[in-house]
């Protein structure tokens, strides 16, 4: 009964595609070719929210386990566009992984 008025509700209302924005249409300049000084980037007052908003992705911790265990070692001075790069991931997802990375003391 309940799914009957849902049901009944769709069909009556008639919708026009045109109307809904398409929001992939927007053009933005990717964060892959803005040259990135990381000491600029942790003084800003947003690298708080950029961090946490990166850490709190569900993908985060696979990607950034992966790589502190494999990328990171075999070049331990990526960029973070390079490692943007490899992982297909936002400079952005980058710059926290590279900032959550510790060097192991021998």
């Amino acid at each position: 009964m309940k799914q009957d008025r849902l049901d009944k509700q769709t069909r009556d209302k008639k919708t026009d595609s045109s109307d809904i924005p398409n929001v992939r249409s927007v053009k933005y300049e990717s964060g892959r070719t803005i040259d990135i000084d990381v000491a600029d980037f942790k003084g800003h007052p947003l690298w708080s929210i950029l961090i946490e908003t990166a850490r709190n992705n569900p993908l985060f911790p696979n990607r950034a386990g992966y790589a502190h265990s494999k990328i990171i070692p075999q070049n331990p001075k990526i960029t973070p566009k390079e490692l943007a790069g490899k992982l297909s991931i936002t400079v952005g997802e980058a710059l926290a992984i590279l900032e959550g990375y510790e060097i192991p003391s021998k």
